[in-house]
């Protein structure tokens, strides 16, 4: 402990006039003599007694001389020191990946709650704050003022998305301005071999020691069969210990459950066998361990693409354009195509639409086509995202269905149409335009066959806060993601890449009349949790120092308590006896 402003010590004359008040206040105190002639001598005991005797003990002066005492000792300024951290700069790496929260508190509060400790050692140096990712963030740099950087480390939260440590770190060291920076590491485990080559660099790492126990579910795929449905799943034991649990799968109304048990290490497959036709499915673990974020999975069962049933009536640059695409392209009779399901169908007849099995529908042959001449005007819709009508020149068109959406059109009648069943309908020949001639050909057909076989209403799997390029069109341009009905963002089409979401889970993502699914799961490596030891590489070039820390707020706070209880002893007349 040490003081700062020596000049204050003048002011412990206010104690000591207090003092003196006491010593020569009048104080009239009733004592019986039995006689006159004792009068006498209990004067002389009187005057004969110490002088400090004559101090009056009174509560009230103990009080007031101890808040006197305080404010004279906080006037000096006292404080204590504390020795800083090694460094003159420091970067505060933190991991924010799904494996963060396993534990309970979460290993991420206590890593927070050591940042904290050492912020304060800091005395007052520049601090910068890091998060990982594959876009690492800078939430604080060169930062000097405490409160500012404890409220950005109460702030931090935990992004699920994969560390991508070393990436990071390569970030974190273009930071670094001088020789005397160290760059603090906040995870849960950190392989010493990541920075075997950072040797010029002063690192310290603060791990999470003690292994925890895990059972994750690592695989969930569904097919199908002739029974129905069919799944599996993968459940994997990371720790020592046996575990006993249930793994439950549902959609919708549906649930089926199989309980489970396993051994140390021990890894197994849990079937599940005729399961109703239904799109997405979850597959959730029930189990005590200290990691859920990988306790559940979602999954889309979407139909696979890869054969396309085409009417032989039809012009051979149709089947031209579908092998372009490796598909494998069946010629099948008009008459017995009613007979082919499980694949798209192409063809010209009219009747096989709206019947249940996926149609693209080029001409009719139930009407006659009618010359046209004009521009094609299209709509906006994932089928013309890679596949633009521009320059297409179309001779001939056929009647439009009245019930169909147009989506594309030539001089207002219907060109391209959807129905109410998802079939998609091209009211032309291949032959009277000069499509097959275009990029957009095989392109358009390729989107029609991902749109025939369902994946229309599903844009993908996503992992936490993937950006990537992805095939949405609305006339307004906003697509709104939502999750269990509650609004998340928005995404702008044409202002950059699409950023799937922070949390795990299945989101909804509207756009005009649209909606599609869109499932964010955590990576194989965030399900695998690890415990790691604190080690330092490297040492700083800079000198240890010390930090003062005021004591002033808690002697304000007492002394605020000695006014307080003054006022009650004044009020009430309290002295002591």
């Amino acid at each position: 402990m040490g003081i700062t402003n020596w000049g204050w010590i003048w002011t412990i004359i206010m104690p000591l006039a207090v003092i003196l008040y006491y010593f020569f206040r009048k104080k009239y105190k009733d004592r019986p003599v039995s006689s006159t002639l004792f009068w006498q001598e209990t004067m002389k005991e009187i005057q004969a007694s110490p002088y400090l005797k004559k101090l009056q003990h009174h509560l009230l002066f103990y009080l007031q001389l101890a808040a006197l005492l305080l404010c004279v000792f906080g006037l000096l300024q006292p404080y204590i020191n504390s020795d800083t951290l090694k460094g003159n700069e420091f970067i505060f790496v933190v991991d924010t990946s799904a494996t963060m929260l396993a534990g309970s508190p979460s290993n991420f509060d206590k890593q927070k709650e050591k940042m904290l400790e050492l912020l304060e050692q800091t005395g007052g140096k520049p601090v910068t704050i890091v998060l990982t990712g594959q876009s690492p963030e800078v939430i604080a740099r060169d930062q000097r003022n405490m409160e500012t950087l404890e409220q950005a480390i109460e702030q931090l939260k935990v992004i699920y998305e994969n560390a991508h440590m070393e990436q990071t770190l390569l970030f974190a060291e273009t930071l670094v301005d001088n020789e005397s920076t160290v760059i603090h590491v906040f995870t849960d485990a950190l392989d010493r071999k990541v920075l075997a080559n950072k040797t010029d660099l002063a690192y310290e790492v603060h791990g999470m020691e003690g292994q925890l126990r895990n059972v994750s579910i690592r695989q969930f795929g569904l097919t199908q069969t002739e029974e129905g449905m069919k799944a599996i799943v993968q459940v994997i034991n990371e720790s020592e210990d046996s575990l006993t649990g249930a793994i439950r799968l549902s959609t919708g109304e549906f649930a089926k459950e199989a309980a489970i048990e396993l051994k140390g290490k021990e890894e197994i497959l849990v079937p599940f066998e005729e399961l109703p036709e239904e799109k997405l499915w979850t597959a959730t673990l029930d189990i005590n361990d200290e990691y859920s974020a990988d306790n559940e999975m979602t999954t889309f069962v979407q139909q696979p693409i890869n054969t396309v049933f085409i009417d032989s009536s039809l012009h051979e640059l149709v089947a031209s354009g579908f092998r372009s695409l490796d598909l494998k392209v069946t010629s099948v009779a008009s008459n017995q195509l009613d007979q082919r399901k499980g694949a798209p169908i192409v063809t010209n007849q009219t009747a096989l639409a709206n019947e249940g099995a996926p149609i693209l529908l080029i001409g009719r042959n139930d009407a006659a086509a009618v010359e046209v001449a004009g521009q094609i005007e299209t709509a906006d819709h994932p089928l013309f995202t890679y596949a633009p009508l521009d320059g297409v020149y179309v001779s001939h068109l056929y009647p439009g269905f009245d019930s169909f959406e147009t989506i594309a059109s030539i001089d207002g009648k219907p060109f391209i149409q959807l129905s109410s069943e998802g079939d998609i309908v091209i009211l032309a020949d291949i032959q009277s335009t000069d499509w097959p001639l275009s990029p957009s050909f095989p392109l358009f057909l390729w989107s029609a066959a991902n749109e025939l076989a369902g994946s229309e209403s599903f844009l993908g799997f996503f992992q936490p806060n993937e950006h990537r390029s992805v095939t949405l069109a609305s006339s307004s341009g906003e697509w709104e993601i939502f999750k269990d009905g509650e609004y998340m963002h928005s995404y702008l089409e044409g202002q950059g890449p699409f950023a799937a979401p922070a949390e795990p889970g299945v989101y909804d993502v509207k756009g005009d009349s649209q909606n599609l699914k869109m499932i964010v799961q955590l990576s194989n490596e965030e399900k695998a949790i690890a415990a790691g030891a604190d080690y330092q590489i490297g040492q700083a070039v800079s000198k240890e120092e010390t930090v003062r820390f005021s004591i002033m707020p808690p002697i304000l706070i007492f002394i605020l308590i000695l006014l307080l209880v003054e006022w009650e002893v004044y009020r009430r007349g309290i002295a002591l006896r």
